[in-house]
């Protein structure tokens, strides 16, 4: 269902305070707006699309977007349509056209829209289940809010279910699922007034065991000469996973070396050296580099932590030339004291174009809020001491695209395209797409099937030190009043990995 309003409330409230850009300004204008009745617009699917006459020759469209009264998009159009993907149920949107000539702009024409119906379904889940004899796909998600019945709906290319649950349930098992089977889920809420924006996942069946990567022989050796970062993460991998196996990269020889494992986790620690460092593999990890580069084509996939987000230009996903001769930081030392309280926000608000990371299963049952700029936030480090290892990428999505850093397109065809998604930045870059610094890379277009995870924010120590910068070598580090986020992370992330 649909509401089309013409409200004199909202074109005064997008004067006094939204529409800055000048939308309704009373200069005489170069050229001659459009008339509202020949803007017409339809929902098609979870999409909504605005149609209008073709225009005189060398003409565009500006279009921009406002979602309850902020601005969230701008984007000139050559043709006659305009497509608004994935509207949300019970939110004002409004637009102003306003024809271009490259130069000119004519007067904004205002439209309005409401999509009614049910909210979104939230938190939806999959998760393989072991059971005798094979396996089901169980599926969970938050209660719905104002809905009156669920369509669920579940694919694996052959076998299809449809089914209408009722409103308070929360889960679903698919039940005798085949290993090799890729399952697609899609839930929608339902009421009297309408049908929510889909929720969709995905669950691959196969191999669910992992394990942990290490330029170590042993766990003995890592935990008595490595590095604390490292140390600890092996063994809170060990405790949370005690089936998980350590690999040492010495003794992946071959395929069968690393083909049981569905997800790797490797997190590198560098406290002393310079950034080559980082970029030069030890000779360890060189040799195994063609066999775990195969794995993860074919489909395996990598938590990388730190300094180790580097090994994925190594691997060939990204060109690494192109990740050195950007912008980058990465930070290397011993660290020091730190007074305050760190954030990572969890979302972007670029060229006014709001974009939000915190609905991914990365962040599941995290202590997220809202910051004072409208985006989403995540506290991740107290006082304490800190080595502020940043391994931070800049103006890749920018420079793979060819679009602007504050454009929402150029966050589209990153995503969409590329398979590059970020997914967490410091509050301080929130005004451009371009920091990669917690990030996701899935396929895209490029013949790496596996999915990997990059954490290369400095404030996601896996132990801070202690008060005299000795080492907390710990599976649950002490240090850092906001450890349990960390480790909530590093488990959100190999669960999702596990799915892909």
């Amino acid at each position: 269902m649909k509401h089309l309003s013409y409200g004199l409330w909202l074109l005064l409230a997008l004067l006094a305070g939204s529409c800055q850009d000048k939308d309704y300004d009373t200069a005489p204008m170069a050229l001659n707006a459009i008339d509202g009745t020949q803007i017409t617009g339809s929902l098609n699917g979870d999409d909504y699309t605005w149609t209008w006459p073709a225009l005189d020759n060398g003409h565009k469209m500006l279009v921009s977007l406002y979602t309850d009264g902020t601005i969230t998009s701008s984007d000139t159009v050559a043709g006659n349509q305009y497509t608004q993907p994935a509207v949300a149920t019970n939110v004002n949107y409004t637009y102003v056209f306003k024809v271009s000539d490259g130069t000119n702009l004519s007067r904004g024409t205002v439209k309005t829209y409401t999509r009614e119906g049910a909210s979104q379904i939230t938190g939806l889940q999959m998760a393989q289940v072991e059971k005798a004899g094979g396996y089901d796909a169980h599926v969970a998600w938050n209660a719905a809010t104002d809905a009156s019945g669920i369509q669920f709906t579940a694919s694996n290319g052959s076998r299809n279910i449809t089914e209408t649950l009722p409103a308070s349930a929360t889960s679903y098992t698919i039940s005798d699922v085949a290993y090799g089977d890729t399952w697609d889920v899609t839930l929608r809420a339902v009421n009297d007034k309408g049908t929510s924006l889909a929720s969709t996942s995905q669950l691959k069946i196969g191999k669910t065991a992992m394990a942990f990567l290490s330029t170590y022989p042993t766990p003995e050796e890592l935990i008595a000469q490595g590095d604390d970062d490292e140390a600890s993460a092996w063994l809170w991998m060990h405790s949370e996973y005690p089936a998980a196996k350590f690999l040492y990269f010495g003794n992946v020889k071959s395929r069968d070396d690393i083909d049981p494992y569905r997800v790797v986790f490797w997190l590198r620690d560098l406290e002393s050296g310079s950034e080559a460092d980082v970029w030069n593999m030890p000779a360890v990890v060189t040799a195994a580099t063609d066999i775990v580069k195969a794995w993860y084509k074919d489909g395996g996939n990598l938590l990388l932590w730190q300094h180790a987000t580097a090994y994925i230009a190594t691997l060939g996903r990204l060109d690494q030339s192109m990740m050195q001769s950007n912008d980058h930081a990465i930070g290397i030392g011993a660290g020091g004291y730190n007074g305050d309280a760190w954030s990572m926000a969890l979302g972007l608000n670029a060229g006014g174009n709001a974009i939000d990371f915190s609905s991914h299963p990365l962040y599941k049952n995290l202590p997220v809020y809202t910051g004072g700029n409208g985006v989403q936030m995540l506290t991740i480090k107290g006082p304490g001491w800190t080595e502020d290892h940043n391994c931070l990428y800049f103006n890749l999505p920018a420079v793979l695209t060819g679009k602007g850093n504050q454009e929402l397109s150029c966050y589209n065809e990153v995503t969409r395209t590329y398979g590059i998604y970020p997914l967490g930045v410091w509050d301080s870059q929130v005004s451009w797409i371009s920091q990669l610094n917690v990030w996701e890379a899935r396929q895209g277009n490029t013949d790496y099937k596996g999915t990997a995870i990059c954490v290369g924010n400095g404030g996601c120590e896996f132990s801070m030190k202690n008060a005299d910068g000795s080492a907390d070598k710990n599976a649950y580090p002490k240090n850092n009043i906001y450890q349990g986020t960390i480790l909530k992370m590093a488990k959100n992330a190999l669960e999702y990995l596990k799915t892909r």
